[in-house]
């Protein structure tokens, strides 16, 4: 009895140790399930798009856009030449023997003279013109590269304030789908009360289609310019741009347009490639004249024993006007340079001119829009919306009131849009920041 006792303790011990294992193995699997939940639904949410501003979306053009990479390599190689140019020709060593293997008395060696000197070349002036020279280039090459990075940050802040304008087109966009809805709903109740026509409430449903597809095209829209903005520095689409379009910036005047166009850097690269033809003429005429060679060494006298300095100059001649041709080409290049400034000059001017009006004209339609012509419409809107309720207006005439108030409301984004273009059109122009 007591073997089949301590037998029974034993499975029942058993049984214990398995169920207690169960419980932990069931535990730990409990865990790594929901440590898998987690994290898939950690995964499966969407990444929050992080904000951004236009001076941020500039600033990363200007370091990661591909057209700008280029101008990095140019100035180590313009680096380079300037070093180069700072060269001279280098020193040479003459060894000279003389009186060798004679006949008679002073045979084989016994009366040889052995001089030793070093020459070199005085060509400090054309060393000075080169370095010269190659500085300008240097300069040119910043030049360009400040021209392109102008460039890109126009182009960069077009590109945003083409989200900016877009998103607000969206916006009312789904405000003019949802009285589209709130419309066909109303000619819905009155053609069950045989109030309206049918045909009132086919067009209302079309209504509601064209209103749904501006909607799904905006979007699309906003997602190709949001991929355009991004490639501009090779990046993600994962952000959302930040500003007001009504942020309009103050209007420059023509006269103030004018006095910063000697900073931009169009006009100092064309003063610059003019004053490389100088650099260019000034080189042409130190190559001219041959560089003088001097000498300097050590005579020995086998015979003597005796040993003396020595002393050299060595003076070119014949060489006056020998880049005549080169220099007139030289100075008829200078002169077209000075050609081109004065037409970029000119033609920028006139291209100055123009924008101011069209800003001050984008200004004008604002303050219509916004002060006269919108709010107008939009009692038109509610009076006709009144109206058709009662019977007193139509359909198709409640719906040209709405369109007319709709178009209203995307001509003032297309104004306000035109004022930042031509802003960033003037501060590219000008050579200036573009700010929102």
């Amino acid at each position: 009895m007591h073997i089949r006792l301590s037998k029974l303790f034993n499975i029942i011990e058993k049984q214990w140790r398995i169920s207690a294992l169960l419980k932990v193995a069931s535990k730990r699997f409990y865990l790594l399930i929901t440590l898998f939940v987690s994290t898939s639904s950690l995964a499966q949410q969407p990444q929050l798009q992080q904000s951004l501003t236009l001076q941020q979306a500039i600033v990363k053009s200007l370091q990661q856009h591909p057209d700008l990479k280029v101008y990095s390599y140019q100035s180590e190689a313009a680096q380079g030449a300037i070093k180069q140019a700072g060269v001279g020709s280098p020193m040479s060593l003459n060894v000279k023997v003389e009186d060798v293997l004679s006949s008679g008395e002073y045979s084989e060696f016994s009366s040889m003279q052995t001089s030793i000197s070093i020459a070199w070349l005085l060509e400090g002036d054309r060393i000075n013109a080169k370095v010269n020279y190659a500085k300008q280039q240097a300069t040119v090459t910043e030049l360009n590269k400040q021209s392109k990075a102008l460039d890109v940050a126009a182009d960069t802040a077009k590109l945003y304030i083409t989200l900016l304008a877009q998103n607000e087109q969206l916006k009312l966009a789904k405000i003019a789908l949802k009285q589209s809805q709130d419309a066909f709903r109303q000619v819905e109740q009155r053609v069950i009360a045989g109030k309206s026509l049918l045909v009132d409430k086919l067009r209302a449903k079309a209504s509601v289609a064209k209103k749904e597809l501006v909607v799904e095209d905006l979007n699309h829209e906003i997602e190709a310019s949001r991929a355009s903005l991004a490639a501009q520095w090779q990046g993600d689409s994962n952000f959302t741009v930040t500003g007001s379009l009504g942020d309009i910036p103050s209007l420059t005047t023509v006269d103030n347009a004018y006095n910063k166009l000697k900073n931009h850097p169009k006009f100092k690269q064309l003063a610059a490639q003019k004053r490389i033809s100088e650099s260019a003429i000034a080189v042409a005429k130190a190559n001219e004249n041959p560089a003088w060679q001097f000498s300097a060494g050590v005579k020995h006298d086998e015979l003597s024993g005796d040993a003396s300095l020595t002393a050299g100059v060595s003076i070119p001649f014949g060489g006056e006007n020998r880049n005549l041709g080169q220099i007139i080409e030289l100075q008829a290049k200078q002169g077209g340079k000075q050609a081109e400034l004065d037409a970029w000059y000119k033609n920028i001017s006139t291209e100055l001119l123009l924008t101011t009006h069209k800003l001050k004209h984008n200004r004008h339609v604002i303050e219509g829009l916004g002060e006269e012509i919108i709010p107008a419409l939009e009692g038109a809107n509610s009076s006709a919306e009144d109206a058709y309720r009662v019977g007193r207006y139509s359909y198709s005439e409640w719906y040209n009131v709405q369109q007319e108030l709709i178009d209203a409301q995307f001509e003032l984004i297309d104004a306000y849009s035109n004022v930042h273009y031509l802003n960033i059109e003037l501060e590219r122009l000008t050579g200036t920041a573009t700010n929102l």
